[in-house]
C-alpha cells in the first residue's frame, strides 16, 4: 500500500515533496491507487491524476480509522545533539506514540533547546516514520515546558518516573502498565533529574520506574520506554 500525507483532508493534491517521492521514487502513474491520510485518522483510497507538475488525486473511498483505546506519551529532556532526538522521534513514532514532550529540567541546558529540538522537522521526521509504519495518526510534539509545569498537567492514569536512586530497586516499566489505560513515562537529562523534582513528581502521583539493569542514553531510554509500554499493553 502506497501510503501519503496531506494534513487538509480537503485538498486533493500532494505536495512537491510528496509528489517527487510518488514519480521518482515509486514511479506511479495517472490511474494509480494510492492512500491517504490527514495524520488524524482519516484513511482515504484515491485515483492518481497527474497534470503537468500538479500531483491530484481522486478520492473513491474514505474511512475513518479509530485511535486505539490507550495512550502512550512521553516526556523527554532532550539531548545535546539534534540527530539523536530526530531518530528518538522517528522509532518511537514506528513504535506507536500518541504525544512526545521535550521538557525543560533542571539539568538541562534551556540555551540550546532551539537549536538542537526543530519542530518543522520533527514533525517532518514523524510524518516519515508514521507513513512508513502504516500508522494513521500523527503524535502530537512540543517544546519548551518547563518540568514542575508539565507534571502538573498530566492527566493520564498511569504516570511514569524513569529514575532508580542509587542502591535501591523499583520495577520495570513493563510491570506498571495497565490494560487501555494511558500511560505517561518521564525521561531524564544527562545528569538524570534532580532530587527535587523527582520529589515533586512523586508527589504528584509518579511512580518511580527501571528500564532495566543498565543505564541508558537518554534517547535509548526513550525508545526502551515506549517499546515497554507498547509491548505490556499488547500481552495483558
Amino acid at each position: 500500500m502506497h501510503l501519503f500525507y496531506q494534513p487538509n483532508a480537503n485538498v486533493y493534491e500532494l505536495d512537491e515533496e510528496e509528489a517527487r517521492h510518488s514519480s521518482k521514487v515509486l514511479r506511479l502513474n495517472s490511474g494509480d491507487i494510492i492512500y491517504v491520510t490527514n495524520g488524524k485518522g482519516i484513511l482515504q483510497k484515491c485515483v492518481l491524476n497527474i497534470q503537468g507538475k500538479k500531483t491530484a488525486y481522486e478520492v473513491v473511498e474514505s474511512k475513518t480509522i479509530e485511535r486505539r483505546p490507550f495512550a502512550v506519551n512521553l516526556a523527554i529532556a532532550p539531548t545535546r545533539k539534534a540527530e539523536r532526538n530526530e531518530w528518538m522521534v522517528e522509532k518511537m513514532t514506528e513504535i506507536g506514540v500518541e504525544r512526545i514532550d521535550f521538557i525543560i529540567t533542571e539539568h538541562t541546558n534551556a540555551d540550546t533547546i532551539n537549536r538542537v529540538v526543530n519542530l518543522t522537522r520533527l514533525n517532518r521526521i514523524a510524518a516519515a516514520a508514521m507513513k512508513q509504519s502504516q500508522q494513521y495518526y500523527l503524535p502530537m510534539i512540543t517544546i519548551g515546558n518547563k518540568f514542575e509545569q508539565y507534571v502538573k498537567g498530566v492527566g493520564d492514569s498511569v504516570k511514569l518516573i524513569a529514575y532508580v536512586p542509587e542502591h535501591n530497586k523499583v520495577e520495570h516499566v513493563f510491570s506498571r502498565v495497565k490494560k487501555d489505560v494511558g500511560t505517561t513515562l518521564l525521561i531524564g537529562p544527562e545528569g538524570d533529574f534532580s532530587e527535587r523534582e523527582v520529589l515533586l513528581a512523586q508527589e504528584l502521583g509518579f511512580a518511580t520506574v527501571s528500564l532495566g539493569p543498565t543505564r541508558l542514553r537518554t534517547e535509548t531510554a526513550a525508545v526502551a520506554g515506549c517499546h515497554a509500554i507498547n509491548l505490556a499493553q499488547n500481552i495483558l
